[in-house]
């Protein structure tokens, strides 16, 4: 009786387990992440005179159809992919934001996005730049789902007042174990290298008259 009863028990066992690893099977759907940056900046009085336009950043990943997947434990995949389906927008509007509450000075900045090649009436600075990577990885594993993030970002200034540039490259890599992965994880993730990597920007460079310069 014993032993009949830990047969039943292990055949018990085994179909549960087929039955977890099947329901956490992927079926190559395209879920939408919101990326933005984690926390509000906190905006410090009227925006600068200074005008900044920033256009969107040219995607130069090789593929451009998704930021990344998770790889699920019962096979299969979940792709990913920013909300509107352009990270080139997603970067620049984030940077827009970032410079609105607070930018050089901690300071707020009037900085809007704009399509690309567009001109702006008594614009100062125009803020472009190129996407090299912009992932997010996900791999389910038993009891934890392992997150890796990646960000290569190449920034490119000019200013039209005396037809000078700058150029400033910013990349970083996060990784997190999660017990119970869900598309937040992903949004959390990739939100805050897209913050560090803003963050650094404004650190690297400083505004000077009406232009913006490298701080090195």
């Amino acid at each position: 009786m014993i032993a009949q009863g830990c047969r039943i028990a292990s055949q018990w066992c085994l179909a549960v387990g087929l039955a977890l690893l099947w329901g956490c099977a992927g079926t190559g759907e395209m879920v939408s992440v919101n990326v933005q940056p984690q926390q509000p900046f906190v905006q410090s009085g009227q925006p600068e005179p200074l005008k900044i336009v920033i256009e969107p950043f040219e995607d130069l990943r090789a593929d451009r159809s998704k930021i990344g997947q998770r790889t699920h434990l019962g096979g299969g995949v979940t792709n990913f992919n920013v909300t509107g389906g352009s990270p080139g927008v997603t970067v620049a509007e984030a940077l827009a934001e970032a410079l609105r509450w607070r930018g050089w000075n901690r300071r707020g900045w009037d900085a809007r996005v704009v399509q690309s090649g567009v001109g702006v009436s008594g614009a100062d600075i125009v803020i472009g730049g190129e996407i090299l990577n912009f992932s997010a990885n996900a791999k389910s594993r038993v009891f934890n789902t392992k997150l890796t993030g990646e960000s290569r970002l190449v920034i490119k200034v000019k200013n039209l007042a005396d037809d000078s540039s700058t150029q400033r490259n910013v990349q970083g890599e996060q990784t997190k174990l999660v017990f119970w992965f869900t598309s937040e994880d992903v949004e959390s993730l990739m939100s805050g290298l897209l913050q560090d990597g803003i963050e650094r920007f404004i650190a690297d460079t400083k505004i000077e008259g009406r232009g913006l310069k490298s701080v090195k």
